[in-house]
């Protein structure tokens, strides 16, 4: 971190402190039925502009399957202190995920979740880089704060997460898009449970290539992340 860096952060930590205390003197938090309003009124119209017509009536916003078995979705994701954010990515109805002892298919609405994974782009740069002020945070403080800062992370992310979409509409995009996922690992704590590499081995068995399906599968399986039983079951999806 050169010393221009290194003055910003400061900066931004006492940015971050002031508006810790202002947030302490305004709290009036909104909860819950508030926020759901809210988002009916303001996200819904939003995202239906960009293809995803579908709310389940909390924090998932979707669109319909493609003629590929692709599904966009944007989540609204709960943070600590006060906060959110909304993540979003792609959901396939030939990618399963694990659910205690058995896989489990996402083809219904009901079962909607995003399988290839993003954050909004302010919200993984201060994630990966210890930020001390996330761009992409909407307040929850009082309502005129989750109002204005909702207004504003949509105003500078629709757009982008659009962009996204229409690149990763069918097989070949996803697995371009995951395979530079693989060589430029975004920073995460920890691993995640649906890797790069475990969603690349299904869709290659969609696409017909088993022998890449079980090359990343077994590429997954080396983050040993999985117990025996879940190894046994991806194997046998892949294989069957």
């Amino acid at each position: 971190m050169n010393i221009f860096d290194k003055i910003k952060n400061i900066i931004d930590r006492q940015k971050a402190i002031d508006e810790f205390y202002d947030d302490v003197e305004n709290l009036d938090e909104v909860l819950l039925d508030k926020r759901l309003e809210i988002f009916q009124e303001v996200v819904s119209p939003r995202l239906s502009k960009i293809g995803l017509k579908n709310w389940n009536g909390k924090y998932i916003w979707f669109s319909d399957f493609n003629n590929e078995g692709i599904k966009h979705v944007v989540e609204y994701n709960v943070l600590k202190g006060f906060g959110g954010s909304f993540s979003f990515g792609n959901c396939f109805d030939y990618v399963p995920t694990i659910s205690g002892k058995k896989l489990v298919n996402h083809r219904t609405e009901k079962s909607t979740k995003i399988i290839y994974f993003k954050r909004l782009e302010g919200w993984q740069e201060s994630f990966e880089k210890n930020k001390p002020i996330n761009p992409d945070r909407i307040s929850t403080i009082n309502e005129q704060k989750f109002r204005d800062s909702l207004e504003r992370v949509l105003f500078n992310n629709v757009p982008k997460i659009k962009s996204w979409f229409e690149g990763k509409s069918t097989l070949e995009e996803n697995i371009n898009g995951l395979l530079y996922d693989v060589k430029n690992p975004v920073f995460e704590i920890g691993q995640r449970i649906i890797s790069s590499e475990y969603i690349l081995a299904f869709l290659h068995k969609q696409k017909g290539d088993l022998n890449s399906a079980e090359f990343w599968l077994n590429e997954h399986f080396k983050k040993r992340i999985n117990s025996e039983l879940e190894i046994e079951l991806l194997t046998k999806r892949i294989k069957n």
